[in-house]
């Protein structure tokens, strides 16, 4: 998560499950515009109406895809931009990773449909990754047919503790100090009752599907030997989940005071191709060891971790406890042999290409692509 300048179990659908056991083309929104037509009747009085053209069809997507539906940093919005999130597209079945600001209509206007929505992995529980998750039910479970099959959505559980303020702080004030870092599981079972008056009108006005049966909740089980005090210890990649089109490995990544924070790896069973996702981190070992090999590796990154280059609004070290640099990306591509980075939950977002390239090319000789909102890449 970047702070920018201006810029337990439930019922219905929830689970908790052992983990360890068990460019093509920028796809844009179609513009609005108006034109307006004045004519005039016998009395001289003149009268306009506008109209506004429907949206222009999204180009047709390659049978197998990555789309980068948004890739800013976050929680504060920026003007005309979509918060980090991305989607793999494999035959008609889709996985959503990240569900930051404004995804869900970056979702549609790629031409996805909330009835291919097979799962959805969320990397960690700050605002920015998830701020549109329950978006995709709300909204897009308002059409949802009664026999599509519940989306699986995997993420972290309870972090177990709070950490001690890094502002200096003896006691800051604490949000529900009797529960304060609860999971994926509880946060979203909140929501189905924070919703529960519309949800409880539409199913009685327009017939919808009940949005409890709509997504089946696991959290993923980390390896033993972490905590919210030592939050990324050596580990080994770790399953996730399988389907008939993908294997799903994780890791755990130091991201500040975040716990737990994943990595993901996409092994996809057909083609043979392997897609990682960072996740916000640190430079990381761990990350190294889950992307050995990967096809394409979906990295975060600040071009620099020297906070006066930022004008020093952040907190001191944050930036090198919780970010990775641009030349740091390069390192860790080189190290894990991947073949193609894509750049994506990056700042500064107005720099030349040419200048992350420079820097990330610095230790890396492999294709490297700074990720646009809506950027299509055929696999």
């Amino acid at each position: 998560m970047h702070v920018l300048d201006g810029g337990g179990h439930g019922s219905g659908g929830f689970s908790r499950r052992s983990a360890i056991a068990g460019s093509f083309a920028a796809v844009v929104g179609g513009a609005l515009f108006s034109a307006a037509a004045c004519s005039s009747d016998s009395s001289d009085s003149a009268s306009e109406t506008t109209a506004a053209p429907a949206p222009e069809a999204a180009p047709k997507l390659p049978d197998t895809a990555l789309i980068t539906l948004g890739v800013a940093a976050g929680p504060p919005p920026i003007r005309g931009r979509i918060g980090i999130s991305s989607a793999l597209k494999i035959g008609d079945d889709v996985y959503q990773i990240d569900c930051g600001l404004g995804s869900f209509n970056a979702f549609t206007n790629a031409g996805l449909s909330f009835e291919n929505l097979k799962s959805m992995f969320i990397t960690h529980l700050h605002t920015d990754h998830m701020v549109d998750y329950f978006s995709f039910f709300l909204s897009g479970g308002y059409t949802a047919k009664p026999d599509k099959a519940a989306v699986n959505v995997y993420g972290p559980g309870p972090a177990g503790g709070l950490p001690d303020s890094q502002l200096g702080n003896p006691n800051p004030p604490t949000v529900d100090p009797e529960n304060p870092a609860r999971g994926l599981a509880f946060t979203t079972a909140a929501l189905v009752q924070a919703y529960a008056y519309t949800s409880n009108l539409f199913i009685r006005d327009m017939g919808t599907v009940d949005i409890q049966n709509t997504f089946k909740v696991t959290e993923i089980a980390v390896p033993p030997g972490s905590d919210f005090r030592n939050r990324s210890p050596k580990t080994d990649p770790f399953p996730v989940a399988s389907d008939d089109n993908i294997d799903v490995t994780a890791t755990l990544v130091s991201h500040y005071d975040v716990y737990p924070a994943f990595a993901f790896r996409f092994d996809l069973k057909k083609s043979g191709m392997s897609i990682t996702f960072s996740g916000d981190t640190t430079k990381s070992d761990n990350l190294i060891r889950l992307a050995k090999d990967t096809d394409i590796l979906v990295h975060e990154a600040e071009f620099s971790l020297d906070d006066s280059y930022y004008g020093n609004r952040f907190p001191p070290n944050y930036l090198k406890n919780s970010h990775t640099s641009a030349e740091q990306v390069g390192e860790v591509a080189a190290a894990a042999n991947a073949k193609h980075v894509i750049l994506s939950h990056y700042q500064p977002s107005d720099l030349p290409d040419s200048e992350w390239l420079d820097k990330v090319g610095k230790h890396y000789s492999g294709k490297i692509t700074v990720g646009k909102d809506g950027g299509v890449f055929e696999i």
